[in-house]
Parts: structure tokens; C-alpha cells; sequence
């Protein structure tokens, strides 16, 4: 069975006829923040209740030198739910960035929060470079909280750096675990799908560790999503960078 929302058009008095209140069916409307920065929303006239999809910046992958995988950046936050709001009054609504990619020796950057009024989505953490330790390749960043997901696995290896790095943390799993078998990338944990928008898609994926026997850079976190950056991966003493963790966005649900 369909339910439907209805409110009331008009009504009407009359004297010695009758009238029938007049109804339309409510339609929902969607308001999406994709830009990153910090904007004011005002609740419209008789809005008193809203859905939301609020998704912090993944953190970007790690770099990777001299013969060595990179662990995938952690995963943003992807909190969902409803709020109560009061018509007329100005929210604050902030988008964050995703983090950058580490370069060289360097870890990829953590994302930064997005939030909705009271609404935090913290962003994930960076993937750890290929020489983080001897043996074991970069760990995989946090997804961006605990009860959500977990810390991304280190990768083996017996090369310094490692020979496969560990995916990143996402919403609803790990990333690859530690293992003793080198020469695998270990994937990103797995998002959270959400159909806010009229679409299923799915937010907040951990970022995979770096791809074995190639000489390449982490790819891009598709921005508004959330999503850690993959991490890199080096051969013959070369460097190379992690890719960048994906946007956050922010987005409203209402009926009108």
C-alpha cells in the first residue's frame, strides 16, 4: 500500500452552500551542498522537520617509494536521520574536503568534517606511506568513527614498505586485514547506500591499498561521497602519490 502526505490547500465558509476543503498531495524536495566550504540554510515557512544525509572527507592515500604499496585513505562519516528545525531560522552547513594524497614518504592527509547545525560527520584518516614499516605496508586510515567501521589492515610483505598496502576503513567494514600473503592489494571497507536523493548510492568506501607490481598513483575518491583515496604504488626506487580522499556533501530532505 501507498501512503501519501497531504496538507491543506485552502478552505472555505459558505452560507447555505457547501464547500469542500481543498487538499494536494506534499512533494518531497531535495537540497544538495556539494561545494566545499561553509553556507547558511534557512528553514522555509512552515518546514518544521528535516531528512539528512551528512558525509565528512575521506582521507587521502598514502604516498609510496622505492619499491612499496601505500595503504588507502580511511572513509568520511556518513550519518543519516532527521532533525528537527524551526521555520525561518539560519543553520550553518558546512562541507568538507578530502584529504590529499601523501607523497613520497609521506601519509595521505586526514579529510576534514561536515556538518548540519547540531549534525558532525568527522573526516577519515590518511593511509599510511609504503615505508612506514619494515614488512608491512601502509595501514589503512580510519573510517572516522568507531561503532561504524574499523582501522584498515596493514598489508605483508618482506620488502621495507611492504609489497601490498592495507585498505582504508569504511562505514560498515574494515579494510583488508593483516595477512602474511604479500603481493595482494588489499581493498577498502565497504559504504553505507543511501537513496536520499531519489538514487541508491553508496557513501563513504574506504580507499584500497596501493596496486602490486605497478609503478602508479593512488586514484581520486570521487568527490561527494566521502571516500578514501587509493594509495600508491612504486617500482625501481620512483615516487609516487596517493590519490585525494573524496569530497563530503551535505543533503536536505523535505516535504513541501
Amino acid at each position: 500500500m501507498t501512503t501519501r502526505n497531504w496538507r491543506v490547500k485552502n478552505t472555505r465558509a459558505g452560507c447555505g452552500t457547501m464547500y469542500f476543503d481543498c487538499y494536494i498531495p506534499s512533494t518531497p524536495f531535495v537540497t544538495s551542498f556539494t561545494e566545499v566550504g561553509s553556507f547558511n540554510w534557512v528553514a522555509p515557512k512552515k518546514i518544521t522537520s528535516v531528512e539528512y544525509l551528512v558525509i565528512g572527507g575521506g582521507g587521502g592515500g598514502g604516498g609510496a617509494y622505492d619499491t612499496g604499496s601505500a595503504g588507502g585513505g580511511g572513509a568520511g562519516l556518513v550519518l543519516s536521520g532527521t532533525l528537527s528545525v524551526v521555520p525561518g531560522t539560519t543553520y550553518i552547513i558546512t562541507v568538507g574536503d578530502g584529504g590529499d594524497g601523501g607523497t613520497n614518504t609521506d601519509a595521505g592527509a586526514a579529510g576534514t568534517l561536515s556538518t548540519f547545525d547540531t549534525i558532525t560527520a568527522a573526516g577519515g584518516t590518511g593511509g599510511r606511506q609504503s615505508r612506514d614499516t619494515t614488512g608491512s605496508a601502509g595501514l589503512g586510515g580510519d573510517v572516522a568513527s568507531d561503532p561504524l567501521g574499523a582501522t584498515g589492515g596493514s598489508g605483508a610483505g618482506t620488502n621495507a614498505g611492504g609489497e601490498n598496502g592495507g585498505g582504508g576503513g569504511g562505514n560498515t567494514s574494515a579494510g583488508g586485514s593483516t595477512t602474511t600473503t604479500p603481493g595482494i592489494s588489499k581493498d577498502g571497507g565497504s559504504g553505507i547506500v543511501s537513496s536520499i536523493t531519489g538514487t541508491a548510492v553508496t557513501y563513504g568506501t574506504g580507499g584500497d591499498g596501493g596496486i602490486v607490481d605497478t609503478s602508479s598513483n593512488g586514484d581520486d575518491g570521487t568527490a561527494n561521497t566521502g571516500n578514501g583515496g587509493n594509495g600508491a604504488t612504486t617500482l625501481n626506487s620512483d615516487i609516487k602519490t596517493g590519490g585525494k580522499g573524496g569530497s563530503g556533501v551535505v543533503i536536505l530532505k523535505y516535504l513541501i
